[in-house]
């Protein structure tokens, strides 16, 4: 999984206000299904570090499985094998991936929101 973050500024106009976002590149994003971008993106700080967390329990074995999402995905994770599915589409597989991959872009993304003070 390649990806980069990026800050993104504008000005809202709304309450006349320079603001700043963060936004996720994911590079061939369509494998991952049409609203992963969305899913991950609004995950709220708290739950992206329980997810970090969880995750690091399911590489060192101390966790057999864990599963969390937002709204329309559910990512099932083992120690090896993590997959994206579409909870709206009869709990459709979309893609596999290594568990150590999600778990290394999530950390990097919580990481980046942190370093830069751009929390959702």
């Amino acid at each position: 999984m390649k990806y980069k973050f990026e800050k993104y500024n504008y000005f809202d106009e709304r309450d006349n206000l320079n603001k700043s976002t963060a936004l996720i590149v994911i590079e061939n994003e369509e494998q991952y299904g049409e609203y992963f971008y969305t899913e991950i993106k609004n995950l709220e700080l708290h739950y992206l570090e329980e997810i970090v967390n969880s995750l690091q329990q399911v590489l060192s074995g101390d966790l057999q499985q864990y599963d969390f999402g937002y709204e329309v995905y559910s990512i099932d994770c083992n120690k090896r094998i993590s997959s994206i599915i579409d909870t709206y589409n009869d709990w459709k597989s979309i893609i596999e991936l290594p568990t150590q991959e999600i778990y290394e872009f999530l950390r990097d993304w919580k990481h980046y929101l942190n370093e830069n003070q751009l929390l959702p």
